[in-house]
């Protein structure tokens, strides 16, 4: 062989080894990425240091306590503990759930079974609402659905009411029909009559991506040509009590709000998500900063997020309206 084929020989073997070489540092690295996006995330629990049901509760913990997982959609789920929920009395429990991955969360709890139990209400009438939460260029408003039955709405717009979001239409539970809430029309009737802006919710029982993009179409689509939603369109999904049977993560459930927000703007419309403070800090990630409309029935909120609208009661009374009524402090419109 001659000199030149040698060199030229020994210069191939050495590319060839080079690019064995990277190929095995590539592959490697690949294996390095993999163990990196492996789940080491742990599971949530939604509870506090006490539970408490009032006696003969026929449902099962396990279930009701809401808990999930950022992408195992079927967790493990176990309460440790003895009780009776025919028996009052408090009860030392924790609550347990363990991911695919064997992420394990635990809660120490106090399960408190009462023979008479009864939530305690504390209302508020719109004008000591004024007083208290109406300070710079805050605007107070209602939300309002069927079970608010007739409203006047004259009488509503000369306390002072200054935006309404009306229930537009609901889901009838899982897998059921999409409904228009039968008090829709007329209470948009009375917003428009009497100059009052207008903002809509639907509330959704959606277990999918492509549920809650229908669900979107079908709202869009029910408003369309219809001027009068000048505010915006909110998600409202809040069935945690059932949420640990559906079978979903959280990922999944952020996937849902997202999209039914995404699929609103893409038809024209402004869109925002509504949740209680709880579910804003532990579930709803809004990844893409929508308008937040807050429920906390508290005099002052300590919620830390981002908020346009906050639900601060559940038992106002405003003059129109037989019985109570959400009331809204607005900081922010958009």
């Amino acid at each position: 062989m001659s000199l030149k084929k040698k060199i030229i020989l020994g210069i191939s073997l050495i590319l060839i080894t080079i690019i064995i070489i990277c190929i095995i540092i590539v592959l490697n690295n690949k294996k390095e990425e993999v163990v990196e996006i492996s789940d080491t995330t742990s599971p949530i629990i939604v509870l506090d240091d006490s539970y408490v049901v009032k006696t003969g509760y026929n449902k099962n913990l396990v279930d009701v306590i809401m808990s999930a997982d950022d992408v195992d959609p079927n967790p493990k789920r176990e309460i440790i503990g003895e009780y009776d929920l025919n028996t009052a009395g408090e009860y030392p429990l924790t609550y347990k759930i363990e991911d695919n991955a064997g992420n394990i969360t635990t809660k120490d709890f106090t399960l408190k079974v009462r023979d008479n139990y009864k939530y305690k209400e504390n209302n508020i009438s719109f004008d000591d609402a004024v007083s208290k939460y109406k300070k710079n260029n805050e605007k107070l408003g209602i939300d309002v659905s069927k079970w608010q039955g007739e409203i006047d709405w004259k009488k509503v717009a000369a306390q002072g009411i200054e935006f309404a979001i009306i229930r537009m239409s609901y889901q009838n539970g899982f897998d059921g029909e999409v409904l228009l809430d039968p008090y829709f029309e007329k209470n948009v009737k009375g917003c428009i009559d009497n100059n009052i802006p207008v903002a809509v919710y639907f509330s959704s029982y959606a277990k999918s991506v492509e549920e809650a993009k229908n669900q979107a179409k079908w709202v869009c689509e029910t408003l369309q040509n219809n001027n009068y939603i000048n505010l915006n369109i909110a998600f409202d999904w809040e069935n945690w009590s059932s949420f640990n049977k559906l079978g979903i993560s959280l990922n999944d459930i952020n996937d849902m709000a997202n999209i039914f927000m995404d699929e609103c703007v893409n038809l024209g419309y402004k869109s925002m998500l509504y949740g209680s403070k709880t579910y804003l800090e532990c579930v709803w990630k809004n990844s893409k900063n929508y308008p937040v409309w807050l429920a906390n029935y508290v005099n002052e909120t300590n919620y830390k997020g981002p908020y346009d609208i906050w639900q601060f009661c559940q038992t106002g009374i405003v003059d129109g309206i037989t019985g109570y009524v959400d009331i809204n402090v607005m900081l922010n419109e958009k």
